[in-house]
């Protein structure tokens, strides 16, 4: 069996069919019955599951398998608030609220609408992952499942030096997840903040003069030193410009990889891009890929992507025109950003942003950034 098959067969594995065999209008009630009980999680106050399955006999299988799975994923979007231990409670229970599978989640990196990751330890080898798991509210929407999987395949048939690798796929009990590996660093939409933050507090982003971010101009100790961010390394205009230009090269280079398998991302935007402590660049969050094997994932019509990133066909939802020229418009403009410090078009979301980006071209990188060499511009 080859890894993408058995990544697929895992991901399958614990495929809950708890919806087999029901009809329309159980699917609904089902449904409405475990928003409620989503509801009053949320709210500290959770109905009871016997009550539930009192009230609705014939959904009492799964009630049972979605409310196990709803209370694990709310448990761990709260950020693992597990009840007091008391006399009568096990050591290890707050560790057992704490894993997933094989995998013990450690800490909250960062969410979005695709998922929640946690640093995590793989348990049977012993090494560090990010663990990206579905938003427990998503258990119940079907075509959000289908784009996790979605993406798992997707990241899962990618092997690139600039591409996080995926180790491991599945679902525990209706939680879908996947393993991939633990990048050290920042994504490039804070190191650009940053960067803003530099130029507003002192006129300028670089220069051996300037002080760093906080206005002290104390030397820093070891431990200090250790923290220090990517953009501490970018001293000069010329050091900035040669490392944006290698940052370009390795996110090419890497898209490319995923074009030759034919995956295209949609999504490529700064918050996608991560950079790790040596300066190595990683393109992340295949959330919205669209495979050559999955076309149907996506009708024309839908608008999928962040817009400011967006190439033109793709935010006006024409799907059939959208291909890896569009992840090359994506980076263009994510590079742009960059270079300049600000964003390629400038409205505000929504449709004056749509209309400067389907009528406009955006001002050339130079007037913004005079110092820019022509030949990166």
């Amino acid at each position: 069996m080859s890894a993408d098959s058995a990544i697929a067969t895992d991901i399958s594995r614990d495929e809950p069919s708890a919806f087999d065999g029901l009809t329309v209008e159980q699917q609904q009630r089902l449904t409405a019955v475990l928003d409620a009980y989503l509801t009053s999680l949320e709210r500290n106050a959770p109905l009871r599951l016997e009550s539930l399955v009192a009230e609705h006999p014939d959904l009492a299988e799964p009630l049972a398998f979605y409310v196990h799975s709803l209370v694990e994923l709310h448990d761990a979007a709260a950020g693992f608030q597990a009840p007091q231990p008391t006399p009568d409670t096990p050591d290890g229970d707050e560790d057992t609220a704490r894993r997933l599978g094989d995998f013990e989640l450690i800490r909250e990196v960062g969410r979005g609408g695709m998922g929640v990751v946690y640093e995590a330890r793989q348990i049977s080898l012993s090494r560090r992952v990010a663990l990206k798991v579905l938003p427990f509210a998503a258990v119940l929407d079907s075509r959000q499942i289908a784009r996790f999987k979605n993406e798992a395949t997707a990241a899962a048939q990618l092997h690139h030096p600039h591409i996080a690798p995926v180790f491991a796929v599945g679902s525990e009990r209706g939680v879908y997840y996947y393993a991939m590996q633990f990048i050290d660093g920042q994504p490039l939409d804070r190191a650009i903040a940053e960067l803003r933050q530099r130029q507003s507090a002192r006129g300028s982003t670089f220069g051996s003069e300037a002080k760093p971010v906080g206005g002290s101009s104390e030397p820093r100790n070891s431990d200090t030193a250790n923290q220090a961010t990517l953009v501490d390394k970018w001293t000069s205009r010329q050091a900035y410009f040669r490392a944006v230009a290698r940052l370009g090269i390795q996110a090419a280079q890497a898209l490319h990889a995923a074009h030759e398998e034919g995956v295209v991302h949609r999504d490529i935007k700064p918050s996608n891009l991560m950079l790790d402590g040596d300066g190595k660049l990683w393109v992340t969050d295949f959330g919205l890929a669209r495979c050559h094997t999955n076309a149907t994932l996506t009708r024309t019509g839908d608008m999928v992507g962040t817009m400011r990133y967006m190439s033109p066909e793709q935010a006006t939802g024409d799907a059939a025109l959208v291909d890896a020229r569009s992840d090359v418009y994506s980076l263009g403009v994510t590079l742009y950003e960059l270079l300049t410090l600000q964003p390629a078009f400038r409205a505000e979301e929504g449709a004056a942003l749509l209309r400067e980006i389907d009528r406009h071209q955006p001002l050339r990188p130079s007037k913004l950034q005079p110092h820019l060499p022509p030949d990166l511009e």
